[in-house]
């Protein structure tokens, strides 16, 4: 009895291990492959879970005319589950905005439709996608209940927060969304992160925050996308010391 116990506990754990490395396969798919390359512009993501397969979720899309299609988002829980409604999300997104990106209100109604009958009761996502055009710098976006993406003024160093104009994808049937929209100036630094990198902890317990994050951003106009999220990341690391992230 004994041992036929020790042997179902081992297949069990073989079995959860497989569903990981299954869902950890799924989530680097749906990563970007290659950075899009946009004049004038300098583009930089990175996800890296703090231990089993996590929701986060980004995306750089190259469209027509030369714009370029952004995303990120967090789906709610880990492991498979999470991943596949992430490849959900992304399935939505894409035939969506290729077929037709004049309208992301609108677009993002549908979004929501497809990933709220994609998943069950208890799963959701926070969501955010724009459009950036580089001839007329005009970013025009649309936040279902996503971590506001902060935009740090190169002139002033204000920091403007691109704040939810709906709620989360997929918890209910029906929503409005309101698409935003406002003009990028030359030096001006847009961050976009999920609560993953704003809440790690140290080993008292004590939250990183978004100050912090948004204190450890090179002031330097000079600096490109991959410094910033170097130097967040490694201000993280040095703040949690092991402690551990969200």
């Amino acid at each position: 009895m004994l041992v036929r116990t020790l042997a179902d506990e081992s297949a069990q754990r073989e079995r959860m291990n497989r569903e990981v490395e299954i869902a950890r396969e799924v989530q680097q798919r749906l990563f970007p492959q290659s950075i899009p390359e946009i004049e004038g512009v300098s583009l930089a993501g990175r996800c890296r879970p703090a231990s089993e397969v996590g929701g986060d979720y980004y995306d750089l899309i190259e469209l027509d005319g030369g714009n370029l299609g952004f995303a990120i988002g967090d789906v709610s829980g880990k492991g498979i589950s999470a991943a596949l409604i992430m490849a959900s999300l992304r399935a939505s997104l894409l035939g969506l905005i290729l077929d037709d990106p004049g309208n992301l209100a609108k677009m993002m109604q549908k979004v929501n439709r497809l990933v709220y009958e994609a998943s069950t009761s208890s799963r959701y996502a926070t969501f955010f996608f724009a459009i950036f055009d580089p001839e007329t710098r005009e970013l025009r976006y649309v936040n279902a209940g996503h971590n506001p993406p902060v935009l740090v003024k190169k002139d002033s160093g204000e920091l403007q927060r691109l704040e939810a104009c709906g709620p989360v994808v997929g918890l209910l049937p029906f929503v409005d969304y309101e698409e935003q929209s406002l003009i990028l100036q030359p030096g001006d630094l847009l961050i976009a992160y999920t609560d993953g990198i704003s809440e790690t902890m140290t080993a008292d317990d004590e939250e990183s925050g978004e100050d912090r994050m948004l204190e450890a951003a090179p002031q330097r106009p000079a600096a490109s996308a991959s410094e910033v999220i170097e130097t967040i990341f490694r201000v993280a690391d040095e703040f949690t010391a092991g402690g551990r992230t969200a």
